[in-house]
This record gives C-alpha cells, sequence and structure tokens, in this order.
C-alpha cells in the first residue's frame, strides 16, 4: 500500500518531460482494445403508476419498510406488465433488509428457502407477497468472463446480498431489471429494459451465453416472455439460445415440467410450441414427443388446433391442469389407433386398450420430469372417456349416465369440441349429443395453476364484499352460584324461559353422604310400613342384624301386603303409591376373591385331577 502511495506522489510530483513523443505505429500495427461497459447508474425515470393498478397490500409493505429506514421497490415481472398495461399475476418487493429484519417488522411473516432465504408476508385471503433481499453476484460469476466454454459455471447457491444496482444487473433479462418506487413514483432502469420494452425485444443482462449457462432455464424463460408478450428474441440472444440449448437436462426435472405448464396457462400455448420447434428445444425437454410430430405434419397441425382451444379455454378464466396438457400433447398421436379417421368416422376395435398406448408415450416422459401420478390418471381418464364418448349413437342409457357423471367429464367436453371441429362427422354429432346431457358451461373446477379454488364467503351483514371481519366473541357472563337466583331481564334483553327441573325426592341425603346411592334407587312402595325408629335407609338394618331381644327385625319386603305384589292391586290403589315411602335395601356384601394356589412343579394344576397316563390300558 505504501510503494502504491509512492508511486502516485512522484508522479504528480514528476514534470513533464520536453523529450518528442514515439512515433506512432501504423494502422496495421495498432492493437485496439474494446473498453469494458461502463455502468453510470441507474436511469430514473418519473413514470408514475396509479395505485389502484398496484394491490394495496403490497403498498403497505413498501410503506412499513420505508418507515423503518429500509429501501423497498417493485421488482420483476409486476413492473414489466404495469408499464405495458398488463394486470400483473403477483407483485414482488426486493428491499435492502435481511429475512430476519422483515420477520421483526412484519408479524405475519414466514422465512422459506433453502438456496436463498425468501420472506413470506401472509394475509387473511390466503394471498403472499414475497419481500426479497437485493442479492449481488458472486466470485464464480465475476471471473465467468476468463472461463472457456466447457467449463460448467451452474449457479448452485445465490445467497449473497447485495445493493440494488447488483440485483438489478445479475437479472436475466433487461426487461426484468426494472425497479419501481411507489413513494417517488419513479422507475429505475439499470440495464436499458424501457428501451427493449418499446422496442419489444428480449434481451439477456451482458454475454447471452454464460448468461444460460449460469441457468439453462432461463432458456425457456426466454421463450415464454416472447410468446407471452409477443416479443422478438434479439438475435445474440437467438443463437446463444441455440448453442446452449442441450444444457436443459442439468436443470432440476420440476423447474422443467413447472415451465411447460406455463407455456400452456400463460395463453399463448400455440405462440410458445412454435418458436420451441424453431429453436430445436421441443427435441431436448420433450424428445418423445418431438419423435412422433417430426415424422406426421398433420399430426403438429393437429397439436397447434388442440393449443388454439386450450388459449381459448385460458381466457374464459378456466383453470388448466396438468392432465388435460399432457392430453393434448398426446391425443394427436394416437388418435388413429384409437380407431379416430381424418374423415370423421369414429370406428371402435376390438381389444383396444387406450391406457396401454397413453402409457407409451407419458411414462417415459413422467419418469424423466418427475410427474405426479394423480397428473398422468388424470390423463389417462380423459383418452377413455374420450374413447368411449365416440360414438354416442349406440350407447345405452345406463352407461350414457354413469359416463356422464365421471369427474373429468368437463375437461373432456372442450377437447372433444375442438375435435369436433377439425374432424367433423362423427365427433360433431356426439359433442352435440353430450353437450346437451352435460352443463354446457362447466365451473371452473380449478385455478390457473391447477389447484381447486377455495371456496367463496359470502359477505355477513353489512360487512364489504372481499373483505373479512374478525368474529368477536361476545363478553362472558358471570357464573351463578347454587342457590343464587337468575337476574331479572332488562328492558332490551328477552326473557329466558325457565327449564322445567326435575322435581327433587323427599328426604334424600346428600351427595357426600354413604347412603346416598341407595336411597337414590328406585322405590318399592311400603303398605304397612311402621315408624320404628330404625334407619330408613337401610343403615342400621345392615349394622344391627338381630335387636336388643334377640328377635330379627322384619325384612323390608315381607312388610308388603300380597295384594300389592300383583299388578292389579297395583293398578287400583295408585293413591297408595304416592304416600308410601321408598323401601330399605340391604347394603351387598362384597365377594373377596382368595389368591390362586401356584402351579405344582411339573406344570400341572393342582385342582384339576391328573391326566390318565397313556399306560393304562381301556
Amino acid at each position: 500500500m505504501l510503494k502504491r502511495l509512492r508511486e502516485i506522489l512522484t508522479r504528480r510530483g514528476a514534470k513533464p518531460s520536453s523529450d518528442p513523443a514515439p512515433p506512432q505505429r501504423d494502422k496495421e500495427d495498432r492493437i485496439t482494445v474494446e473498453p469494458p461497459p461502463i455502468h453510470h447508474g441507474p436511469k430514473v425515470v418519473h413514470r408514475p403508476i396509479p395505485l389502484s393498478d398496484i394491490d394495496p397490500d403490497a403498498v403497505k409493505i413498501l410503506r412499513r419498510l420505508t418507515r423503518f429506514n429500509h429501501t423497498a421497490y417493485l421488482v420483476g415481472g409486476c413492473v414489466r406488465d404495469l408499464l405495458l398495461d398488463r394486470h400483473p399475476k403477483d407483485f414482488d418487493i426486493g428491499t435492502t433488509a435481511t429475512p430476519r429484519q422483515v420477520k421483526r417488522v412484519f408479524s405475519n411473516c414466514r422465512i422459506i428457502g433453502k438456496r436463498f432465504r425468501l420472506a413470506h408476508v401472509y394475509f387473511q385471503n390466503g394471498k403472499i407477497i414475497e419481500v426479497a433481499t437485493f442479492r449481488a453476484r458472486d466470485g464464480n460469476d465475476a471471473a465467468s468472463d476468463d472461463n472457456d466454454g466447457d467449463s460448467d459455471i451452474l449457479i448452485r447457491d445465490d445467497n449473497i446480498f447485495g445493493t440494488p444496482e447488483e440485483d438489478a444487473l445479475r437479472r436475466d433479462f433487461t426487461i426484468n431489471a426494472l425497479f419501481y418506487d411507489a413513494n417517488e413514483e419513479t422507475v429505475l432502469d439499470h440495464a436499458d429494459g424501457l428501451g427493449d420494452l418499446r422496442r419489444r425485444l428480449v434481451r439477456t443482462i451482458g454475454d447471452a451465453e454464460i448468461r444460460f449457462r449460469e441457468d439453462p432455464i432461463r432458456i425457456l424463460r426466454a421463450i415464454k416472455f416472447a410468446a407471452r408478450l409477443d416479443f422478438e428474441i434479439e438475435t445474440e440472444t437467438r443463437d446463444a439460445l441455440k448453442r446452449t440449448r442441450n444444457l436443459i437436462p442439468k436443470a432440476a426435472p420440476s423447474r422443467v415440467l413447472e415451465e411447460i405448464n406455463r407455456f400452456c396457462r400463460g395463453g399463448a400455448a400455440r405462440r410458445s410450441f412454435e418458436l420451441l420447434r424453431d429453436t430445436g428445444v421441443f427435441e431436448v425437454i420433450l424428445p418423445d414427443f418431438a419423435e412422433g410430430y417430426s415424422e406426421d405434419p398433420r399430426a403438429w397441425r393437429y397439436l397447434m388446433e388442440l393449443l388454439d382451444a386450450l388459449d381459448r379455454r385460458r381466457a374464459a378464466d378456466h383453470g388448466i391442469s396438468t392432465g388435460e396438457i399432457l392430453t393434448v400433447l398426446l391425443l394427436p398421436l394416437i388418435s388413429r389407433r384409437m380407431g379416430w379417421n381424418e374423415d370423421g368416422v369414429a370406428q371402435r376395435r376390438r381389444g383396444t386398450n387406450v391406457r396401454e398406448l397413453a402409457d407409451e408415450l407419458v411414462r417415459p416422459m413422467a419418469v424423466r420430469l418427475r410427474v405426479a401420478r394423480k397428473d398422468q390418471e388424470h390423463c389417462r381418464q380423459i383418452l377413455m372417456t374420450l374413447f368411449r364418448m365416440v360414438p354416442a349413437r349406440d350407447m345405452r342409457r345406463g352407461a350414457r349416465q354413469a359416463l356422464a357423471q365421471r369427474p373429468c367429464m368437463s375437461d373432456c367436453l372442450w377437447i372433444l369440441e375442438a375435435v369436433a371441429k377439425r374432424l367433423g362427422g362423427d365427433f360433431e354429432s356426439s359433442f352435440r349429443d353430450w353437450s346437451s346431457t352435460a352443463p354446457k358451461e362447466p365451473k371452473p373446477s380449478r385455478t390457473a395453476d391447477g389447484r381447486r379454488p377455495a371456496p367463496k364467503r359470502e359477505p355477513r351483514g353489512d360487512e364489504p364484499e372481499g373483505e373479512r371481519k374478525r368474529r368477536r366473541r361476545s363478553p362472558r357472563k358471570p357464573r351463578r352460584r347454587s342457590g343464587q337466583q337468575r337476574p331479572a331481564a332488562t328492558a332490551d334483553e328477552k326473557p329466558v324461559a325457565a327449564k322445567p327441573s326435575k322435581a327433587p325426592k323427599d328426604d334424600l341425603p346428600p351427595p357426600w353422604d354413604d347412603s346416598y346411592f341407595f336411597a337414590a334407587l328406585p322405590s318399592v312402595p311400603e303398605d304397612s310400613a311402621k315408624d320404628d325408629g330404625t334407619d330408613r335407609y337401610g343403615a342400621d338394618s345392615v349394622a344391627k342384624p338381630e335387636t336388643s331381644t334377640g328377635t330379627k327385625p322384619e325384612a323390608s319386603s315381607g312388610a308388603q301386603p300380597e295384594a300389592s305384589s300383583s299388578p292389579k292391586s297395583e293398578a287400583s290403589s295408585g293413591d297408595a303409591k304416592t304416600d308410601s315411602a321408598p323401601a330399605p335395601r340391604p347394603r351387598p356384601r362384597r365377594r373377596r376373591r382368595g389368591r390362586r394356589k401356584p402351579r405344582s412343579s411339573d406344570g400341572n394344576d393342582p385342582k384339576k385331577p391328573p391326566a390318565p397316563s397313556s399306560d393304562s390300558e381301556g
């Protein structure tokens, strides 16, 4: 460090030399080196976005983080969609606060993530807003320019915090590196993303090949954005995409499957698959399907018409499941083997097993991309149901009703409608028959990501629609003690009718007395009971079986007359029953169990007689 300071000081103190300048080289000898790009900071553009277009919960998070001296912006695709006058799917927030600091600010926060820690803020209506800390490029990314093309620079750990500028420059595309400051109503552009929005281009930030090698899923994301936004892929980005498309299998299979689902759920399924085939990515992610479509051009045109129907269904705000996507990709390849001809005639061939036809293509792809078993079975059920629906004229009434009650019937109807528009004939007549039997416009059974929606709650009273008030408990009433009277009802309070209580028995002992159990037993009428001074509950009769004179007291059962034991006398003397006292009953004695005698040493029970020996005759 000291040597460096001395060199700087000597340079400043040195006088300019009067020697002539060295001769310049010719143009042929000059070495032209392109200067490295210099980043001059973000381009701040005052572009106010109406708060009505932004989620109010996201605005609350931004203002609360700012109040606690943290920088917070709207980041990513939501800013891009707002500038293009599109409705964002979700709102992501970037901040300088670490996940633990975000959790301290919000009590309804949960930290998730293993590769990179994120904070999810939960709300009452099930909404989740993601809050991420600004990240920076690590040392491997900084030195990636010196690596050759064969080295592996795949990002496996992305857990380094940074500044907003570093976070913008480490993103994949320029149109996704836009930040919006809701407090100042300005857009922060670090990589000329606003210019690419005007030019309608998808361009990577920095070297495109390095970006795709860092994360091969960016190849699929570039195609997705170009199809969904109707943009063009920039020339250098497109060339690098074709060179690095074979790196996609290095990515996680679940991420590849998720991008395929997003192709079909984004409203631009046909455009997405056309770009996949033009760039050669279709053969990499779905090699089993690509081989069949390359051999049969009519099957590819068939697929494009089904994808158009898929886009129309998504535009009608219906959810699309993974099973429906697999059916659309598979049906053009096996329709001929199912007996569906191009002339509109459906021939049911004996021995046709639709489940096996589906498993030939779905099973290898499901193993490679980790497709859930329920999605595979959903695809099989749709194909088997379609196979039975056409033709519908020869179907029995009971079979028709059973088929109409299947859970996948609504999914089969829109696919059959798309097939009927292409083939006609038996398919068109079958669709008319089934559309009259089943509901014409079934309710969407799933959301955009294939999940079932939560049941909608009806507003109560004066509660505005869309808001949910917390249910308050009524104040707990004071508990009345035994013997305390109920307070009188006020003018506003309705009088409560007294519950009919059972009349207590006369002369019952308290519950803690030993004789309460015997007194509570059903009584037997006594017409000739005498007040001889004995305990009426039988305590004295049990304790003193004999009197002082040595004579036994009369049994309670013998004191009753014979007429009272017969049912006729009971019916005739009803008044005598009510006036009679309960009969005393003797307390039962408890049996004592004797000890078991130990078995003998030979294992035989001493109580049992010995078994006869085998030597005895007869």
